[in-house]
């Protein structure tokens, strides 16, 4: 019992020395590995920014087809009543 948890330490504390001796393994996201002044750190930040407002641009344009069509429907339904 003893010997496999003094084997599990061991695995665990190579892997951790690996990946601390080697710092590509250890980079969490794409910027983390680019040098400075790479143009793909600024490609990223945009596919970033554009993936962030994507929704939001989604929702107002559909609220505003929906408040458009809303008016619209109210207008008629009032110049419709005014004729009688």
């Amino acid at each position: 019992m003893m010997k496999g948890a003094k084997l599990r330490t061991a695995v665990t504390t190579t892997l951790a020395v690996i990946v601390a001796a080697v710092p590509r393994l250890a980079n969490a996201c794409a910027m983390c590995g680019l040098s400075p002044g790479d143009h793909a750190g600024h490609a990223y930040n945009s596919s970033v920014l554009f993936m962030l407002a994507s929704p939001y641009i989604s929702f107002f344009a559909i609220g505003g087809v929906v408040y458009f069509v809303y008016r619209r429907s109210v207008r008629q339904d009032r110049d419709s009543a005014s004729k009688r």
